[in-house]
């Protein structure tokens, strides 16, 4: 965080001055990967050593990156330890001391003037708010570039065989009945183990932002390949992050019935611990199926700014306990007592109750469950916080 702003730090390998070093050609792709998706660059250098030729050489390609950039003049304790680096032609150097923790809040002052200017936690690329913000996930290869394309009847996504060629998130505007939907395609997935370079280390971490700018996760699974543990994995953060879950089982041309009929049962099996998840088959490379998923992510988007009024929302309370009592601890009733929404995307709730430290987990798991089977929510996350208290609108008549 900087201040009340998330940010993402990418941490490249030091960039050297001799082509001895073979680490170094490796390094510097990782570091090209970097540039590519950064807002900011921060341009490190060592007041000990001085100004050296590598400095230059970086200096020269970062001022035709154009791009943001603060240079950082670090381990400056001693006064007018930077002074040599305004030669380098990159504005005013910044000392610090990252050891000492001199010179930090200066840096956050001078990285926080540089960031994009940001609304709702999402740049403003239009005033229009779309339908839905979609997020096609899955692991490299099973078709997120090609859904998309069949989707937007074009080859907006690069498509290709070798796994993991999209490496970004990029977003695509798609006209939808009387407005438009936001498509965010995002790199192939890998395992923490397979990560081996910078590259896939973004890709991953621009996964996670395009989770907290969706508000509809797609997960699309390879028919062919099954269900495996990094899928669940997957799932499971997206809806951590707050996005109504859809999946969707691609490349069902070369399966046949009895092999889908296998695959269903075994993806039900993996998911059962997470509740009403809508299921569809789609063939993406012909479209089939691709216009139905497209309409009801559009409608989980909707699902997912779900609101209710307040006595609606008391008298699923008391019917959800009339069918089901809170189970009692050491004699004492759980009683909940009265409940409101606390916000949307996905719907969040706060209920009162005499003793919120003693609500069993399993019975927190029904009322989710109840809530919601009650208002069709298939695929919504439901986020319940328990306080202690009374109705604070009960002197009201609310």
């Amino acid at each position: 965080m900087l201040g009340a702003r998330p940010v993402m730090l990418v941490d490249t390998g030091g960039i050297g001055e001799g082509t001895h070093d073979l680490m170094q050609p490796a390094i510097d792709i990782q570091v090209d990967a970097a540039l590519d998706i950064a807002d900011i660059v921060i341009f490190a250098v060592d007041a000990q050593s001085g100004l050296t030729g590598a400095d230059a050489g970086i200096a020269d390609k970062l001022r035709r990156q154009g791009m943001p950039l603060l240079l950082v003049v670090n381990k400056a304790e001693r006064e007018g330890s930077a002074t040599d680096f305004y030669a380098l032609g990159l504005g005013e150097p910044l000392p610090v001391s990252a050891i000492h923790g001199q010179g930090m809040a200066e840096l956050a002052d001078a990285l926080s003037l540089l960031l994009p200017v940001q609304a709702d936690g999402r740049e403003m690329e239009t005033a229009e708010e779309p339908l839905a913000n979609i997020a096609v996930i899955g692991r490299p290869n099973v078709g997120k570039s090609t859904l998309i394309n069949a989707w937007l009847s074009c080859d907006r996504m690069v498509v290709s065989k070798i796994a993991g060629t999209t490496r970004d998130a990029i977003d695509s505007i798609l006209p939808y009945r009387q407005g438009f939907v936001r498509l965010v395609d995002t790199a192939g997935q890998r395992k923490h183990g397979r990560i081996s370079d910078v590259i896939e280390f973004v890709a991953r971490v621009k996964a996670v932002q395009a989770f907290r700018l969706a508000n509809v996760a797609v997960m699309l699974l390879d028919g062919g390949e099954g269900i495996v543990e990094q899928d669940m994995r997957l799932m499971q953060l997206a809806q951590d992050e707050g996005c109504a879950l859809i999946v969707a089982v691609n490349k069902l041309d070369l399966l046949t019935e009895q092999e889908w009929k296998y695959f269903a049962e075994r993806l039900h099996f993996r998911m059962r611990a997470m509740t009403d998840i809508p299921v569809f088959r789609v063939t993406a490379t012909t479209g089939k199926g691709a216009k139905q998923l497209l309409h009801e992510a559009v409608h989980a988007a909707g699902r997912n700014r779900f609101r209710l009024g307040t006595g609606e929302l008391n008298r699923w309370l008391v019917a959800a306990q009339q069918a089901h009592h809170a189970p009692s601890d050491d004699g004492s009733m759980v009683r909940l007592k009265y409940a409101s929404q606390t916000g949307t995307n996905p719907p969040a709730f706060k209920i009162f109750c005499n003793r919120p430290g003693k609500l069993k987990t399993t019975y927190k798991r029904y009322l989710e469950q109840s809530f919601r089977k009650s208002f069709d929510l298939s695929g919504v996350p439901i986020r319940f916080s328990f306080v202690g208290g009374t109705n604070p609108y009960a002197e009201k008549g609310s």
